[in-house]
């Protein structure tokens, strides 16, 4: 193959609202498909299982996605540094931000399958849930973890077809994945009585069949952009110490911040855990709303990664305005529907993911904070995919540890006074705190986009 792509991706026309929209909706289907396989593993369990396995694989998937989330930055690094890579026509350094993500995260996938049994003894510790409960959670986690090699790898992967504008195939990834995983659940579970195991089997299967057909999409992506690099090309790109080095950086910083976003979401479920068994089981219910409501809204927030990372890799201003507004325009309604939604049809989905009475009251209880979600935590999303495309990852680490203190803050304060009423409320303050703490960082983007826009002027 020749060093130089044959083909260059198609031009970027001016961004429209319906293009936003378009480009949206196979990234909210994709997104979605993720939480999918947990909400479908809650519906197995809560119809099948009882209270105990219901609040068991709840615990199980919050201890599971501290291994999910923490390496989060696969995806974001992959996402904005690939999005500018495109906006700057450097095709070299588009296959380069795959062939280093993917192995990246197989290879840190592997360490943790390694060390399976030190880590979920250690982590159990943190949550003070009863014998049962705990006993379900590790079954779960030893199943569904030997799929965290392909689900770190494939995370990688996703971040790049988005970072690509391709969100199309990460829905495809997700379609594998989701029309594998819900009929191995249920024969696991039911016709095999693995409870929990069963569950996290079924997970760890789809994975694997979700990472295989990725890299089949992958590689068609650089057919239709020329084809494969040179070796020699591909070496001396992957291995530039310059970009290594801003890789590096950008993963550190977004590691910090999702420990701590991470942390966060930990300790709401242990907060949760220490109101009670029924109270952890509606927490996993309402937790199935504000997960597939977080990924709805990334959708938005990932065409403002694309788009927002490729103007500003270009260094075009208004490009860069228009889709910072027009997609935190979109964010903002679908925040609204999301919210209204869950209000008017929660109950129904309660009622359709356990049968046991006292889990649904507690559950339709509060429902009124799982509604305000996404209307108070929409920004936090849409900041994050802004920040994440023009890989300003400092900014984000800080505001991510600022949150997060102030969430413990007001959780200490709430908690003792109001109870569960408490803890809901502590958790969307949290949200409100991760939009605001990264709002001192806008002045300083502005002016760096002028810098790369005069930069740029001189060249040409």
């Amino acid at each position: 193959m020749s060093s130089t792509p044959v083909l260059k991706p198609p031009a970027q026309k001016r961004l429209t609202r319906k293009i936003v929209l378009i480009g949206a909706l196979p990234i909210m289907l994709a997104n979605a498909g993720a939480p999918l396989v947990g909400f479908v593993d809650t519906w197995v369990v809560g119809n099948f299982e009882g209270r105990e396995a219901l609040a068991g694989i709840g615990l199980g998937a919050v201890i599971f996605g501290i291994f999910y989330w923490g390496f989060g930055f696969l995806r974001m690094s992959t996402a904005g540094l690939s999005a500018q890579a495109d906006g700057a026509d450097d095709q070299h350094s588009v296959q380069a931000h795959l062939f280093r993500a993917v192995p990246m995260g197989f290879a840190i996938g592997m360490v943790i399958l390694l060390l399976q049994g030190f880590l979920i003894h250690g982590i159990m510790q943190f949550f003070p849930a009863e014998s049962a409960v705990a006993d379900g959670a590790r079954d779960y986690l030893h199943a569904r973890i030997w799929g965290l090699p392909a689900i770190l790898s494939s995370i990688a992967l996703m971040g790049w077809f988005i970072g690509l504008a391709r969100p199309g195939r990460a829905l495809q990834m997700q379609i594998v994945l989701n029309l594998i995983n819900a009929p191995l659940s249920l024969l696991f579970v039911v016709k095999f009585g693995w409870g929990l195991s069963g569950v996290g089997y079924a997970s760890a299967i789809a994975e694997w069949c979700g990472l295989l057909a990725g890299l089949m999409l992958a590689l068609g992506e650089i057919k239709s952009r020329g084809g494969f690099d040179k070796l020699a090309t591909r070496l001396m790109v992957l291995l530039d110490v310059e970009a290594l080095k801003k890789l590096a950086t950008a993963n550190g910083n977004i590691f910090v911040r999702t420990v701590a976003l991470t942390l966060g979401f930990t300790f709401f479920a242990r907060a949760a855990t220490e109101q009670g068994t029924t109270f952890l089981a509606a927490h996993t219910v309402l937790m199935q709303f504000i997960t597939m409501i977080a990924l709805v809204l990334d959708s938005f927030a990932n065409v403002a990664e694309a788009r927002v990372g490729s103007a500003y890799g270009a260094g075009d201003k208004r490009r860069f305005n228009r889709a910072v507004r027009l997609t935190s325009e979109f964010s903002f309604i679908f925040a609204l529907l999301c919210g209204l939604l869950v209000y008017i049809l929660g109950p129904w989905v309660i009622d359709q993911l356990t049968t046991d009475v006292a889990v649904r009251a507690t559950a339709r209880l509060y429902l009124p904070y799982c509604a305000l979600t996404p209307i108070l935590g929409f920004a936090a999303w849409q900041l994050d995919g802004i920040f994440i495309g023009i890989t300003r990852t400092a900014a984000m680490r800080n505001a991510g540890v600022v949150a997060v203190l102030i969430y413990l803050l007001a959780h200490y304060t709430l908690e003792p006074k109001f109870g569960g009423a408490g803890v809901w409320s502590a958790f969307l303050i949290y949200y409100v705190a991760r939009a605001v703490t990264m709002l001192p960082a806008w002045p300083s983007i502005k002016r760096d986009l002028s810098g790369i826009s005069v930069e740029n002027d001189r060249k040409t």
